[in-house]
């Protein structure tokens, strides 16, 4: 919980349960390398907020035989909870808390298991060249997912495109309850705020340049090169500048910018703390979510998308991506990089610079950030309703 992800997309959610009457503990690892006085601030926000955290530290190797035993370990520290307070709902986020979760709610009488599916690993280790369809620890994942999905009183996806096509592969039966709960913002702090705006493009020292930024994760399924590409195409028709806020490796994304002849004065990289994100965002004029549509892309939902909807930017997204689709149709909001070729790159560049100087284009990105991903009206409303249908 002391790392971006934990913060914006578990956190928020169990502080909307706690508010609606749920009472909740929390099982989960900090990083091998966490703070320790990170975590005893976070433990003690989470208390604050009628939050119990049950925390250890997971080890630093990803190996089967570390992942077995930090499984092993939550398994002990939920399933010693559970047997004491009783819990309705057992609920849990990917495969290995899953494993856990199933044995919890399987051991404690009355306890109905929601499984909370972040991505199909077998896929993303296929689409990563990782493992081969033969290999045995596909295979493994594979089975196991199966009974996960199967024994689930109740799932939760990220994207309709993967609930439909567990339906088709029928991993879930037609009567299983299944809740669709895209990654969400808070967009009260996620708005547009023309003071924000104007500190921001200080601090970057955009002076008038078009900025277009970035948030997040660098390489892996991230598109560096398009990124590089796009920004190239928009520096092409008027002075600009790119704004990457991450904590990741930039050394692929810098070398593609060098190709494509990008000066280093038109570039800022650099880490921002969660709490500040909003305000940094709020000093560009666009914003891009390129993701490599592999199969295993669609279960994604980049929560990226809702942050830079809620400040009122315009974003570049690619199809073959989760719900991105039917959500680059819906909006002027959204501008259509398709599969991310030169043409296409070199289509979106022109077409985000002129949507940026629209402006019904701020107010319309805000509106579809509010009914798609708001955080309280659309992730805690549903997560609420899954559990009341639940418990019938």
């Amino acid at each position: 919980m002391t790392e971006p992800l934990g913060q914006s997309q578990v956190v928020p959610y169990l502080r909307g349960l706690v508010r609606a009457g749920w009472v909740i503990d929390l099982v989960a690892f900090e990083p091998a390398a966490a703070d320790e006085d990170k975590i005893r601030d976070v433990v003690a926000h989470l208390r604050d907020d009628g939050i119990n955290y049950i925390w250890s530290r997971r080890r630093a190797s990803h190996g089967l035989s570390a992942k077995a035993a930090d499984a092993t370990e939550a398994l002990g520290r939920a399933l010693s909870r559970a047997l004491v307070h009783r819990p309705r709902i057992v609920h849990a986020r990917s495969y290995l808390p899953g494993a856990v979760a199933k044995v919890v709610a399987t051991l404690v009488p009355g306890a109905r298991f929601i499984f909370d599916c972040r991505g199909l690993v077998g896929e993303e280790y296929i689409d990563f060249a990782h493992w081969t369809r033969e290999d045995v620890r596909y295979r493994l994942v594979k089975r196991y997912e199966k009974v996960l999905f199967g024994r689930a009183d109740a799932v939760v996806t990220l994207t309709q495109s993967l609930r439909d096509w567990l339906r088709t592969e029928r991993l879930i039966s037609s009567h299983t309850l299944v809740e669709v709960i895209p990654c969400c913002a808070d967009l009260d702090r996620f708005r547009p705020d023309a003071l924000n705006r104007a500190a921001a493009r200080s601090r970057l020292g955009a002076a008038d340049r078009f900025v277009l930024t970035y948030s997040g994760s660098l390489g892996s399924y991230y598109c560096d090169e398009e990124l590089a590409t796009l920004f190239s195409f928009i520096r092409r028709r008027r002075p600009a500048q790119l704004a990457v806020f991450t904590r990741g490796d930039t050394d692929r994304l810098r070398a593609a910018l060098v190709r494509e002849g990008v000066a280093d004065d038109d570039v800022w990289i650099g880490a921002v703390e969660p709490q500040d994100m909003p305000k940094m965002l709020a000093g560009a004029d666009a914003a891009a979510s390129l993701i490599q549509p592999w199969f295993s892309k669609i279960a994604s939902s980049p929560t990226k998308c809702a942050e830079y909807l809620g400040v009122g930017l315009p974003v570049v997204a690619n199809r073959g991506v989760g719900d991105m689709d039917a959500l680059v149709a819906s909006s002027p909001a959204m501008v259509d990089a398709g599969r991310m070729s030169r043409d296409e790159l070199d289509r979106a560049a022109e077409t985000v610079i002129a949507r940026a100087g629209q402006p019904e284009v701020p107010a319309e990105a805000r509106r579809l950030a509010v009914a798609e991903f708001d955080l309280e009206k659309v992730g805690v409303s549903r997560y609420l309703r899954l559990y009341e249908k639940l418990l019938g």
